[in-house]
């Protein structure tokens, strides 16, 4: 009798034969207008209006999706990224087009395993201790040494951790907030979409647009 492992180690191979065989079935095919029952194992139909809805891209939208062969990047052995969990990641989760499986599902979890141990214990969510610092100090007017930590946030390497800075800005409302903040506005132009200035200047007119002051 085959163990589970023996099993799944023969499914997968399987799976790697058909997917290197559909990537020569189907080169240059419309499937599109392919009848039901005339669609080969290992391959889905893509629903290009659910793509088209959550991707900003120049390149055409896939038609299908068909069972890749890939090599993990961490340990080196030839997985299959199916068809259904093509998909499941495009048109559920809504993974970028452009983004494809690198990894093994062992690898996956040894991955996630390690980030989650890196994020206990103390100090080691750094990020989100700031962020909810930044956050609990637009409920009051500002001090001197809240002043000085937006400062310090607003040259922080995370953007993530400025547009909060300037989210904070925008709840003061004071004089100087307000000129920081159509500054930030006026750096808009000229730059490049992924800019770290469009980020800001679009943060920095919801802050104005708000209108918050201190409490």
């Amino acid at each position: 009798m085959k163990s589970n492992k023996q099993r799944r180690a023969e499914i997968k191979e399987r799976r790697l034969d058909r997917a290197a065989k559909l990537a020569v079935q189907l080169r240059g095919q419309d499937v599109r207008h392919l009848a039901v029952g005339a669609r080969p194992a290992g391959m889905e139909l893509a629903d290009q209006d659910a793509l088209a809805r959550y991707n900003n891209t120049c390149g055409p939208l896939p038609a299908f999706y068909v069972d890749l062969g890939f090599t993990c990047r961490d340990c080196g052995i030839e997985e299959v990224w199916t068809a259904k969990q093509q998909k499941w990641w495009y048109e559920v989760v809504h993974g970028h087009i452009d983004s494809t499986a690198v990894r093994c599902r062992a690898c996956r979890r040894a991955l996630r395993e390690q980030r989650e141990a890196a994020n206990t214990g103390e100090g080691a969510n750094l990020l989100g201790d700031r962020t909810q610092r930044l956050r609990a100090l637009g409920a009051a007017a500002p001090d001197a040494q809240a002043l000085a930590e937006v400062d310090a946030a607003l040259g922080s390497k995370w953007w993530s951790l400025r547009v909060v800075a300037i989210e904070t800005m925008g709840r003061w409302g004071g004089a100087r907030q307000v000129e920081q903040l159509e500054a930030l506005v006026a750096g808009r132009a000229g730059n490049g979409y992924w800019s770290w200035e469009r980020v800001a200047a679009d943060a920095a007119a919801k802050a104005l647009a708000r209108g918050g002051s201190a409490t």
